[in-house]
C-alpha cells in the first residue's frame, strides 16, 4: 500500500507567533511617522486655543 501526503489548507509560516519583523516595520514605517508628526500637530493647534482662550474671554466688553 501506497502512503500519500495529506496537503494542509492555511499551512503556518517558519516564523510562527512572530509579528515584528523587518518587513512588516518597512511597510508600515511612513504610516507611524505620519500618525506622530499628525498627533504633534493637533497637540500644538489643542495647544494654542487652550492657551488663548482666557485671553479672548479677559478682552470682552462687558455688558451693562
Amino acid at each position: 500500500m501506497a502512503t500519500t501526503s495529506t496537503k494542509r489548507i492555511g499551512r503556518e509560516s517558519e516564523n510562527k507567533g512572530t509579528y515584528l519583523t523587518r518587513e512588516n516595520w518597512e511597510v508600515m514605517k511612513p504610516f507611524v511617522h505620519f500618525a506622530f508628526k499628525a498627533i504633534a500637530v493637533i497637540g500644538s493647534i489643542t495647544w494654542s486655543i487652550i492657551k488663548f482662550a482666557p485671553k479672548l474671554l479677559a478682552h470682552k466688553p462687558e455688558e451693562k
